[in-house]
Order: structure tokens, then C-alpha cells, then sequence
């Protein structure tokens, strides 16, 4: 028979309370007694209607509503968004520390390789080398000076 749409089921149910958005008067009687109501105040009584309608803001106000804005609660995407911020710093951080510490490792390696190889030279053995063909020969004395002074700025640079 009749076909309602869901708009207009929704109309015909508010429709009882739409009242309930009417004009608030704000009435002060004789005896100063401040009163608001939905309806235009009684006889005696001054009467003034309150606007339903948000003033605009100030040019000024709208840094102090932000400022306002951010000092009150936060919202879920707020939030969310500090706490993804919050993670990136913790494992950007985390991954320096494991850069450092892999880093300290490195150095920690390199300075007893050096110190392993200056006290070798300056044990007095006899020290041998082998060249590009796989040939075994041993250093002279003005070699192994070089080697030893190498080995030694080695020491400096990496067991600081």
C-alpha cells in the first residue's frame, strides 16, 4: 500500500522532539531571579532569546583555541599517531645502539689483531711472508722495521 522510505521513517520519528531545538529565552522577573526557558517569558518578566547560532571567532582566538584544543584530551588518532612517533624513536635508537656496539666489536677486533701482530714482530723471530705465486720468503731486518713501525700506528689508531 504505502512505501515508506528509511529518510522518511526517520522524519516522521523525530518529528515529536523536534521542539527540543526550539529558541531558549533567558528570563529575569521583577525580583531578579534569572530563568531560562523554551517558551517566551510571562507578563512581568524581561526577556532576551539566546541564538542557537555560534558566534564567529576572533582573528586572535583561533591560536587560543588550538592551543586549547591540544592541552585538553586527545583523541584515538592523536594518540595513535604519538605512540607510531614514540616506536619509530625507540628502534631508531635501538638500531644505534646495535650499530655502536657492532662498531665497538669491530674495533675491539682490529686492536688485538694489531697488538697480536706488533708482538709478534718484536718477539725477534724470524718473520716469513709468501708472495703472489705461493712462495714462502722471509723479511730482512729493514722489513721488518717498516712492519713493526706499521704495526705500531695501527696500535694507536685502533686501541684508543
Amino acid at each position: 500500500m504505502f512505501r515508506f522510505s528509511a529518510a522518511a521513517i526517520v522524519v516522521l520519528v523525530l518529528l515529536p522532539w523536534s521542539g527540543a531545538w526550539a529558541q531558549v529565552y533567558k528570563c529575569v522577573d521583577g525580583s531578579g531571579k534569572t530563568v531560562y526557558s523554551q517558551s517566551p517569558c510571562q507578563g512581568g518578566a524581561k526577556s532576551a532569546a539566546i541564538r542557537q547560532a555560534v558566534p564567529p571567532v576572533p582573528a586572535g582566538a583561533a591560536t587560543s583555541a588550538a592551543a586549547a584544543k591540544s592541552a585538553g584530551p586527545k583523541s584515538t588518532a592523536e594518540q595513535e599517531l604519538e605512540f607510531r612517533k614514540r616506536r619509530s624513536e625507540e628502534a631508531e635508537t635501538a638500531k644505534k645502539a646495535q650499530d655502536k656496539a657492532g662498531e665497538d666489536q669491530s674495533k675491539a677486533e682490529n686492536c688485538r689483531s694489531a697488538k697480536t701482530s706488533l708482538a709478534s714482530l718484536e718477539s725477534g723471530a724470524r718473520q716469513a711472508r709468501t708472495n703472489e705465486n705461493g712462495e714462502r720468503y722471509f723479511l730482512e731486518d729493514g722489513q721488518i722495521s717498516q712492519e713493526k713501525e706499521r704495526a705500531r700506528k695501527a696500535v694507536d689508531s685502533w686501541c684508543k
